[in-house]
């Protein structure tokens, strides 16, 4: 249920804020026309609350994207190229501890702010520990949470990464800590977004998801994405002395073995 403190917020910034930029994509996103401040993704399941951090958010200036689960966080993410994310941790489908980590492990420079009715020590201590930026509770201040996604927004400056690989998406090639860049198929730069995304395990259901081919049975699909892999692997390979890139977890899929950044 929404906090009576932010029923209240949303009705001001109602009253406030021109929508005549604002675009509802059939995907669920929500985009704003006009130019911002920082671009900020909130992922939030209150319906009442999205909202009015939406409304507050685009008069204080930052482009906004909006969900309700993380299903197509990775898809706004690539779309929106946000600064930071404001996320709750109570969500459908899959738990805002676990949101944070994929995306820390593959975007380290977006800012991540968590805005839960969750309290406990031990919450806020796994948070910290997956990689948010600030934890905040409900109910929070709206200037506040503008306040502190400014701040978080502002520090987001490279990061010094020897050992990190860096996903170029749409150059199509996957830049070694050492060396030239390995250039990729479109199918191969799939795999290596899915993997970075996945933390540490991508289960096959996900890659015949996004790789597999319609009308065709999950066996011939599964022994083309087994080849896939091994293609990726081979191009990995020499510039990790024959180490492993991307280990099978045998009955429950794939994990990547080494440091991916992601550049879309």
């Amino acid at each position: 249920m929404p906090t009576p403190g932010y029923r209240a917020a949303r009705t001001s910034a109602s009253e406030l804020v021109s929508l005549k930029g604002v675009h509802k994509l059939s995907s669920g996103l929500v985009y704003f026309a006009e130019l911002g401040l920082f671009n900020i993704i909130i992922v939030e399941d209150n319906a009442d609350l999205r909202q009015g951090l939406e409304d507050h958010l685009s008069q204080d200036g930052f482009r906004v994207a909006a969900l309700e689960d993380g299903e197509r966080l990775s898809n706004a993410i690539n779309a929106n190229k946000p600064d930071a994310i404001l996320l709750d941790l109570n969500l459908p489908h899959e738990d805002g501890i676990e949101i944070i980590k994929r995306v820390k492990l593959a975007y380290p420079r977006i800012g991540v702010v968590v805005l839960t009715a969750r309290v406990r020590n031990l919450d806020r201590k796994e948070a910290y520990e997956a990689g948010a930026d600030v934890f905040l509770t409900k109910p929070a201040g709206a200037e506040e949470i503008s306040i502190v996604l400014k701040n978080v927004c502002r520090r987001g400056v490279p990061l010094a990464q020897d050992k990190e690989w860096v996903l170029d998406l749409r150059g199509h090639r996957i830049l070694p800590p050492l060396g030239l860049a390995i250039e990729l198929t479109g199918r191969e730069c799939i795999l290596l977004h899915e993997l970075a995304l996945s933390a540490h395990l991508l289960r096959f259901y996900r890659l015949n998801e996004v790789l597999g081919e319609a009308g065709v049975s999950e066996q011939v699909n599964k022994v083309r994405i087994e080849q896939l892999i091994s293609r990726v692997r081979q191009k990995l390979s020499p510039r990790l002395g024959g180490g492993a890139s991307i280990k099978v977890l045998r009955s429950q899929g794939y994990r990547l073995c080494i440091t991916v950044r992601v550049e879309a």
